[in-house]
């Protein structure tokens, strides 16, 4: 199987449903993300794992040819640096966090979110 085709699997049914929670559930969304600031210990495992997983992505699919292939490639390396970021910057990543969940941005990146998910499950299933 082509590691496209498989990342765009994983990705896609992944972002479609995070996509479609935050506008089905924002508050509930809202709230997970406040919870984990007050615990630092998950904000370190999700950053090693993210840089774990980052890193695993990046050094399997790293192909900048078609639209797929870039979109896969670009959650790879938004993994790695979001790894790094909470990290090495947790207070600034947590404070863009905060910034994004009180804004209207919110449903900007849900759309987003919903058009890459859907796009990417369309491709990995039955493109």
């Amino acid at each position: 199987m082509d590691t496209t085709l498989f990342l765009a699997q994983i990705w896609g049914p992944i972002v479609l449903a995070l996509g479609l929670g935050i506008f089905l559930s924002r508050a509930h969304y809202a709230r997970i993300y406040r919870n984990l600031e007050n615990e630092p210990l998950a904000i370190l495992v999700f950053a090693l794992f993210g840089i774990a997983f980052g890193i695993v992505q990046v050094m399997t699919h790293n192909v900048w040819g078609t639209l797929p292939q870039i979109i896969v490639t670009l959650f790879g390396w938004g993994l790695l640096l979001k790894g790094f970021m909470l990290a090495l910057m947790p207070r600034f990543a947590e404070g863009l966090g905060d910034w994004v969940a009180d804004s209207k941005l919110i449903y900007v990146g849900g759309g987003f979110m919903l058009i890459v998910g859907a796009y990417l499950t369309w491709f990995g299933f039955l493109g």
